[in-house]
């Protein structure tokens, strides 16, 4: 019981602590989640076909991870035979702030 009492001693001071510097608090507007090249590529056609402007998919997951390139560059992403992969892609894009369209 001293325990749970201890963290929630520590939970009330960091809030209240939080609240009166609130003014003199940056917010930080990073991306939360660090996105792996890896985890693009299962997601991406795995066609190797150019189209992007890369030589691979894998190339183009570097890419679009570096932000150098935009998931709408890989066309075969948006045909009917990927529709399941673009939809998770989009969504896993989305969720850790990157620009995609709806």
């Amino acid at each position: 019981m001293k325990k749970q009492k201890k963290i929630l001693d520590e939970l009330k001071e960091l809030i209240n602590h939080t609240y009166e510097n609130q003014h003199d608090i940056t917010p930080c507007y990073k991306k939360g989640v660090e996105l792996k090249y890896l985890d693009l590529l299962k997601l991406l056609p795995g066609t190797n076909c150019k189209k992007c402007g890369e030589p691979t998919c894998l190339a183009f997951a570097v890419k679009l991870i570096q932000q150098e390139k935009d998931i709408t560059q890989c066309s075969p992403l948006f045909s009917r035979n990927f529709e399941e992969k673009q939809k998770k892609l989009l969504e896993l894009l989305r969720d850790v702030g990157y620009k995609v369209p709806d």
